[in-house]
């Protein structure tokens, strides 16, 4: 009889485990590297920022750089779609843009206040409420991807959280912070949840301070819904449900000097008093893929004799583009290659599906001679010694 019990223990012991696991396959991690295998090519003069990409209908929003905020829908072969300003006149949502990207067969911008919901032609359908405070507002450029999220065949966009320097923070601020805001864009409801626990650093008492907004990453294929914060090492997934399912450990590229500071002294005087320099600090700054397959990229810290002080803001940019950056593999819930450093020009900016990546960067910095059109490069993410 104590044999049967001790025997169901262990069963629901393995079993609460893989329901909610920390992975750290450091043994049976591959070596795999970036090949370039395509690119996209398209006639237009002007330099773009990529957006989103849709696999379904395989077509990609962007945007010129600067102040016009000429969109424009092109597909895989270059042909243009779609072209709309949208910064001013009766089709336009203005020019603050913290986010956008497909929702479904509809874009979804995210504005100062409110969402705008366009159809494939760039046409405005609708615009909905979204009242949460931001630190910075940029034109016509977006600080992160969107994501959406599937559930019971309705797509929802993830709203991040606010990220504008609170007064001061509570001490219970990550025990009750929601992660997830999702967006249903036909009406502009709701749905909050999501909860990290004890594992993550965020956890212990301590803010770190430029380290703390959540990256996440879902699509219309994804089966769980993922998200990191910058200074911890342990990404979270969850269900439709809004449930912890899995959680993968990651470990972190020296160097790596992250400032924390209390709670109770996580306030905008308190990081000027402690002179915090976020350079030194590593962090993870994107995730991006497709389905259960994506790549979780990591930022290094400088090290403190690269960090120079400098007034000049060029010369202050220039000395940050020094960083190395790593793309962490993942799929199916699982670390399952080595960190792959990333040692071009620009990141990896759309998973395009099968492991390939859309590689954006300024058009002088990707080619070696001058252009008369766009052409950005993809890049498939292979084992190396590995078949084709």
């Amino acid at each position: 009889m104590l044999f049967r019990y001790l025997q169901l223990l262990v069963i629901l012991s393995i079993g609460l485990v893989s329901c909610n696991r920390t992975e750290n396959q450091s043994k049976d991690l591959k070596k795999m590297e970036f090949v370039k295998v395509d690119s996209l090519v398209f006639d237009e003069l002007q330099i773009l920022n990529v957006l989103d990409y849709h696999p379904e209908q395989d077509i990609y929003l962007m945007v010129t750089k600067g102040v016009e905020g000429r969109y424009f829908i092109f597909n895989s072969d270059g042909g243009m779609l779609a072209e709309e300003l949208l910064s001013e006149g009766p089709n336009a949502f203005g020019m603050v843009l913290h986010r956008a990207g497909f929702v479904g067969d509809e874009i979804m911008f995210v504005s100062d206040q409110e969402i705008f919901m366009y159809d494939l032609a760039l046409k405005k359908l609708r615009k909905l409420p979204f009242e949460q405070d931001t630190r910075v507002r940029m034109i016509h450029t977006p600080l992160d991807n969107l994501n959406e999220v599937n559930i019971d065949d309705v797509s929802y966009g993830i709203a991040n959280l606010s990220d504008k320097n609170l007064k001061e923070y509570p001490m219970d601020y990550f025990d009750t912070l929601n992660y997830f805001h999702l967006v249903n864009p036909a009406d502009g409801s709701v749905i909050k949840g999501g909860k990290i626990d004890e594992s993550s650093i965020f956890k212990q008492n301590y803010f770190y301070p430029g380290k703390h907004k959540p990256v996440y990453f879902s699509d219309i294929k994804s089966r769980q819904i993922s998200l990191i914060l910058p200074a911890d090492s342990i990404l979270f997934q969850y269900n439709k449900q809004l449930e912890l399912v899995n959680k993968i450990k990651l470990k972190r590229k020296e160097p790596d000097q992250l400032f924390r500071v209390p709670m109770e002294m996580a306030d905008r005087e308190g990081f000027k008093s402690m002179g915090i320099d976020f350079a030194l600090g590593g962090g993870f700054t994107q995730i991006t893929g497709m389905g259960d397959a994506f790549i979780v990229e990591y930022t290094a810290g400088l090290a403190p004799e690269d960090n120079i002080q400098t007034e000049d803001y060029r010369e202050r940019m220039a000395i940050m583009e020094t960083r190395k950056v790593y793309y962490y593999p993942i799929e199916d819930g699982v670390q399952v290659g080595l960190p792959v450093l990333w040692d071009k020009p620009g990141k990896l900016k759309l998973g395009l599906g099968n492991n390939r990546y859309l590689h954006y960067a300024d058009q002088a910095e990707i080619h070696k001679v001058e252009k008369e059109y766009q052409c950005y490069y993809i890049y498939e993410l292979r084992p190396i010694g590995g078949k084709n």
